[in-house]
């Protein structure tokens, strides 16, 4: 449950930014829910006025005159300051968000503010975490390391939250389950995670689990010992031996055979493993990491899934969206797929046409975010020029027939009714008849109104002089001129 501000005692805030526009934008907004607000500009004066230990919460920009606000960030933690940071920018990459979360802040936002109450309800979460913990005491140092430029791609909010879930994840050795349909990119998500991540030294080994011959499966997962099987000529070492201390990927994981599930489930649980034929006991020491195009709550309901089995898999959940619920997403995915083919294949379109722009929006993409890159890359193969056009997109049956829905079209309002009726007036009537318009476009309208409401009331000329603002004696007389015969509205 959110915490109110106090009503004695009001939570003081923080908003470092060196832009006076935003500044008193948030103030407006956080003195107006009830709290104390003061500014600073740059890096140097924000880190001064954290090292204070009187705020409740900041919120601090991530590109600032000085160091900057990550920067502000991490000595603000190896400090012991235990001020909750909400790290605001406008340059919303997944790096930045990723790098925030992974360095201790309490939250991400981005600018533009599409809505301030959020920005509002994030800080009164932060004050409450806040005071739950008390304004004593230190926080270990996070040591910042140098980390990888990852290739998830999007500033949508559902990514970003994506991102911010990696940033936390980074610092902690849980099991991860990743679920979105195929194409969203959940290997990459995976990698984003090892290589931001303390094992990012060590292997990342990646397993399909549907693409594996289910006889060789459980050779290829645990390793065998020479001659434990036909063929078996020497010993081979499985992936999770491979994997060593870094992080073992294991994708399509509801195509797992039931009779592997429980060894699987031992090695989670223990901790331990041996090759098939051997007796040797192996410990574990890489972190898993799973993924499905499915659901596996369904698996598990159908009995193709061990329940236990979900549980120890699905310790931290990410769900990853389809690309067709993160459209606004799909033109800076265009653009890094672009130039990913001029930089990779030498190809020169540089640039996409409107034309060719709105025709891949309109697409449903059900291959997700790798279809996207396969379109992008055979029209930047095709384009004859530096632009990709319309024509040099492949259009299959399939995606001519699986365009997104036209949004639907709102019903014309009464202005535009009206004024289509006076544009077929002026076809009608020749120019010899273009005379009083006015009062026979009026009358005309007057008469229909008058009818309507009459026949919605009943007959009632007290009720239909109400509905209509009319003195109920003028009523009857326009009732008289227009020699409207009231009627009773038909029965349902």
């Amino acid at each position: 449950m959110e915490q109110e501000p106090n009503a004695g005692v009001r939570e003081r805030l923080l908003v470092a930014d060196d832009d006076l526009g935003i500044r008193l934008v948030l103030r407006h907004s956080l003195e107006s829910a009830g709290y104390d607000v003061e500014e600073a500009a740059d890096s140097q004066s924000t880190l001064r006025a954290l090292r204070t230990g009187k705020f409740d919460a900041a919120l601090v920009d991530i590109i600032m005159p000085g160091d900057g606000g990550l920067e502000v960030l991490s000595s603000a933690l190896s400090e012991g300051i235990r001020t909750p940071i909400v790290i605001v920018t406008a340059a919303s990459t997944m790096n930045n968000a990723v790098e925030a979360m992974r360095r201790g802040a309490y939250d991400y936002l981005t600018k533009p503010f599409a809505n301030l109450e959020h920005v509002v309800s994030v800080v009164k979460r932060a004050v409450g975490a806040h005071t739950r913990v008390g304004r004593a005491g230190a926080a270990p140092p996070i040591p910042p390391p140098q980390l990888p430029t990852g290739e998830l791609v999007g500033r949508s909010p559902a990514m970003q939250e994506v991102y911010k879930l990696i940033g936390r994840l980074v610092n902690n050795d849980a099991n991860v389950f990743i679920e979105g349909e195929t194409g969203t990119g959940k290997e990459l998500v995976a990698r984003a995670i090892h290589f931001r991540s303390h094992r990012r030294s060590e292997p990342f080994v990646a397993v399909n689990c549907a693409a594996i011959p289910q006889g060789l499966l459980e050779s290829e997962l645990f390793g065998h010992e020479r001659g434990s099987f036909t063929g078996a000529s020497e010993r081979r070492l499985g992936k999770f031996e491979l994997a060593g201390g870094g992080a073992l990927f294991l994708d399509e994981i509801a195509d797992l055979p039931l009779e592997l599930q429980p060894k699987l489930l031992r090695v989670l649980q223990e901790r331990e493993f041996s090759r098939v034929g051997g007796a040797e006991p192996l410990h574990l020491r890489a972190r898993i990491i799973a993924a499905s195009n499915q659901p596996l709550e369904g698996a598990v309901a159908a009995r193709r899934f061990r329940e236990d089995l979900y549980y120890r898999l699905r310790v931290i959940p990410i769900w990853l969206p389809p690309l067709r619920e993160r459209r606004e997403d799909i033109p800076e995915l265009t653009d890094y797929f672009l130039a990913q083919a001029a930089r990779e294949m030498g190809t020169k379109a540089l640039a996409v046409s409107p034309q060719a722009r709105a025709l891949l929006a309109s697409y449903r993409w059900p291959g997700n975010v790798r279809e996207l890159e396969n379109c992008v890359l055979r029209a930047a193969l095709l384009a004859p020029g530096d632009t990709i056009r319309v024509e040099d997109i492949v259009l299959s049956k399939e995606m001519l027939s699986v365009r997104a829905p036209a949004p639907p079209q709102s019903a014309p309002s009464l202005r535009e009714l009206i004024t289509r009726r006076i544009r077929d007036q002026f076809e009608e009537l020749g120019d010899d008849e273009m005379r009083d318009l006015y009062p026979r476009m009026l009358a005309d309208f007057e008469h229909a109104l008058i009818e309507l409401v009459l026949e919605y009331a009943g007959g009632n000329q007290v009720k239909t002089a109400r509905i209509l603002g009319l003195n109920r004696n003028t009523l009857r007389k326009k009732i008289i001129e227009h020699k409207i015969v009231p009627r009773k509205a038909s029965p349902a």
